[in-house]
């Protein structure tokens, strides 16, 4: 995932992550758990670190989205968002064993860029802050038509190839 979301103003807006000595740690403590005995001591004190690592996160992420949609809700008399359905876009690429999945790690990957970046919960909280502003706009070819004529061009997209931006906040009229 590019961004996180993308305003009509151009700004793009990326949801916090872990850093870098905090992602090694991560990696350092799953390593650790993978070698531990089942039920030890130490593994549930590793189970234990990775919580508080991954609550972080989770924290850092939530803290975020407060601030970005507050901001949003004070900016913009109009919000409009892509209404996109979240939980489909995440669904598994396993398929099944007569028709298995294919590029199943790729599509874990991106479910993971797509949960971190807490699309759900800022269209949520926009909602709340600025009620009867937000207007969920059809998602299908945003990333592709012109906002001035009108007109779907695949090559349109300036900054990504073909996968979306998560929650596009436009038309904007400032205050």
């Amino acid at each position: 995932m590019a961004v996180s979301a993308a305003l009509s103003t151009g700004e793009l807006l990326n949801a916090p992550t872990l850093g870098r000595s905090e992602k090694a740690r991560l990696l350092r403590l799953q390593r650790k758990l993978a070698r531990a005995q089942r039920g030890s001591a130490r593994r549930g004190k590793v189970k234990a670190a990775i919580a508080t690592l991954k609550a972080r996160e989770t924290d850092r992420r939530k803290d975020w989205v407060e601030k970005a949609s507050t901001r949003l809700a004070r900016d913009f008399d109009v919000i409009a968002v892509e209404n996109l359905k979240i939980t489909n876009m995440t669904r598994s690429a396993k398929g099944k064993m007569e028709a298995p999945g294919r590029r199943v790690r790729q599509k874990a990957g991106l479910n993971r860029g797509i949960l971190a970046s807490g699309w759900g919960l800022l269209v949520t909280r926009l909602e709340d802050k600025a009620p009867g502003r937000v207007v969920k706009v059809d998602p299908r070819y945003t990333n592709q038509r012109c906002s001035a004529c009108g007109i779907v061009d695949r090559e349109a997209r300036e900054s990504q190839p073909s996968s979306g931006a998560g929650p596009v906040v436009s038309p904007a009229t400032r205050t």
